[in-house]
């Protein structure tokens, strides 16, 4: 089969950080496939290549590595398109192609009307089959998610359709679920019974001014909060499903979303310096605080605390789940540690347990102590990336991975109250903690875990 990778916004960040290497790996294990890649940056693909593709990149990359000048603007911009693609099958008896869309939203519409009039017109007496990829945010809000869909669904049918949310490629998102379902002395404990709260804590220290024209139409809520938590948070508290395969998981995700209320204790910042540069005032949210809650039987009670946002003092990416104390109300001994589990994303992934033992050459005197599984040390640093992983899963047809509709309309609802552009918001100093961070602590009655 010739398989084919037509990669809209081809000189992208996306394309060049990520997706480059994941294809180059990929090709590496033995997946048979070319890249066409598509821009405007570049006249030709030797000037792509110059600054697009690393020194290191392997030849049999930059042999299935191909470069289209092309402006979606021009009305005839899809004639050389099909012309590249017809001289790239050639006269194979079996094709697929599959269309990366590491583009805006907003274009979405005129790349599917151009895909369709490539389609119509393509010179292959062949067996053809086609895949799209979108990138998040699927949308803007619910309403353009919506109307996005069925865009999509005029040239490709949902089980072509692959929406990506990276996140869903990493090794802890995956290990969420063997955690919980392959363990019975987690899954004994894993609801209200036992869990008193849930932490979610994403730091960044980088800010977003050198791709503000971008961020400016996002936001913090669209960048991360609508899509990475929500799925982190359906990962965390859905029933065990029948199997593991992505019919039956997104039934259980869709059940979590659906039982969260749309957020209302929430509060939203942006750093100071956002925009300095810009020569215009810039009101995007960079930092957001909230609670929400999973109204499900097993997990009805908990709350769940979230913060993340950009320009913080240091990188932290990590999940704390913790158990309730009954052993020191019993005991009324305020000095025996609360159990938890501590999933850290980054700067490395580790899952640590916190458990109490005795101290030694002590009269029952307990400490606090952890147990922990690091990624690295025990599978070896060579885990794929995240990309790799989602890359992989579409060239083997596999929808695993990738969030249905149904999860992103209800994502969408959950945050459409934080996405009201009349509210007030914090300017927080560059490498703080926002005030509304700790005030949503204090009122909760609770401590941020780092």
């Amino acid at each position: 089969m010739k398989r084919m990778v037509i990669q809209f916004g081809g000189t992208g960040d996306l394309a060049q950080k990520k997706l480059y290497p994941a294809y180059a790996h990929l090709m590496e294990q033995g997946f048979d496939f070319t890249v066409l890649a598509l821009g405007r940056r570049f006249s030709n693909r030797k000037e792509f290549l110059a600054a697009m593709v690393s020194d290191q990149m392997p030849e049999f990359f930059l042999e299935r590595l191909q470069y289209l000048y092309y402006d979606m603007a021009d009305p005839h911009a899809t004639d050389p398109l099909r012309e590249k693609i017809n001289a790239i099958i050639d006269n194979s008896d079996e094709v697929e192609l599959i269309y990366y869309m590491a583009l805006q939203p907003s274009l979405y519409e005129e790349a599917i009307r151009q895909i369709q009039d490539v389609d119509s017109q393509l010179s292959c007496n062949c067996n053809l089959s086609k895949k799209i990829v979108v990138e998040k945010p699927f949308g803007f809000d619910l309403e353009s998610a919506q109307r996005y869909n069925t865009i999509l669904l005029k040239a490709f049918d949902d089980r072509e359709i692959y929406r990506v949310d990276h996140y869903l490629g990493k090794e802890f998102m995956q290990n969420l679920l063997i955690l919980r379902f392959h363990n019975d002395i987690i899954r004994s404990i894993w609801d209200n019974r036992s869990i008193e709260s849930i932490q979610i804590i994403f730091d960044e220290t980088h800010g977003v001014d050198q791709r503000l024209g971008f961020y400016e139409q996002i936001g913090v809520v669209r960048d991360t909060i609508q899509n990475h938590i929500m799925q982190i948070i359906t990962y965390l508290t859905m029933n065990e499903p029948a199997t593991l395969t992505p019919e039956d998981i997104a039934v259980e995700k869709v059940k979590v979303l659906r039982s969260i209320a749309p957020i209302t204790e929430f509060h939203t910042g942006r750093y100071e310096s956002l925009g300095a540069n810009s020569g215009h005032v810039v009101s995007t949210p960079t930092y957001a605080a909230l609670t929400l809650s999973v109204n499900t039987y097993y997990f009805a009670g908990v709350p769940i605390y979230i913060r993340t946002g950009k320009m913080q003092s240091d990188a932290k990416s990590l999940i704390y789940v913790k158990f309730r104390n009954t052993t020191q109300q019993v005991m009324h001994d305020t000095s025996i540690g609360e159990n938890g589990v501590i999933i850290t994303i980054h700067p490395e992934l580790t899952i640590d347990i916190s458990m109490n033992l005795k101290e030694p050459d002590t009269s029952w005197k307990s400490k606090p102590v952890r147990f922990r599984f690091n990624q690295a040390e025990t599978f070896g640093a060579n885990t794929p990336e995240a990309y790799e992983q989602i890359v992989k899963k579409i060239l083997q047809g596999d929808k695993s991975l990738f969030p249905s509709m149904r999860e992103i309309t209800e994502s969408w609802r959950i945050v459409t109250p934080m996405l009201e552009e009349d509210r007030h918001m914090e300017v927080y100093p560059v490498r703080t903690l926002p005030r509304f961070a700790t005030e949503l602590a204090k009122k909760n009655a609770f401590t941020w875990f780092a």
